[in-house]
This record gives structure tokens, C-alpha cells and sequence, in this order.
């Protein structure tokens, strides 16, 4: 059973990109999840250093295999 949630600060427009991103994270693969999270760590880091390398090529490809 599916329930509304409200969230403040959050356009509509964002929402697919959220429950992509939930999915993601949900996954069975475990490796999925954990590719997601580090995702979001380097995001995170390069949204306050634009000076963080990225990351190696590799690890994109494994991610976009996943997808």
C-alpha cells in the first residue's frame, strides 16, 4: 500500500529524479546500492571542492552496466 509524503523544498519537476534514486538504492543487487552511495559522496564532494578528481572510468562503466 502506497503512501503520500509530503516534502518541503522539493519541486515537482525533482520528484522522478527521487524516486530514481530510491530505487536505486532499494535494489536486490547489493552492488547497486552501493554504487549509488558513492555516487552521492562524490557528488557531495564536488559540490563544495570542484577540485575533486573523478572518478576512475571503470567505475562509471560498472555503473551504467547496472542501468
Amino acid at each position: 500500500m502506497s503512501q503520500n509524503v509530503s516534502l518541503i523544498g522539493v519541486r515537482p519537476e525533482e520528484l522522478p529524479w527521487l524516486r530514481l534514486l530510491i530505487t536505486l538504492l532499494r535494489h536486490a543487487d547489493g552492488s547497486v546500492p552501493e554504487l549509488t552511495r558513492q555516487a552521492l559522496q562524490y557528488l557531495s564532494k564536488t559540490a563544495v571542492d570542484p577540485h575533486v578528481p573523478a572518478p576512475e572510468t571503470h567505475e562509471i562503466d560498472c555503473f551504467r552496466e547496472v542501468l
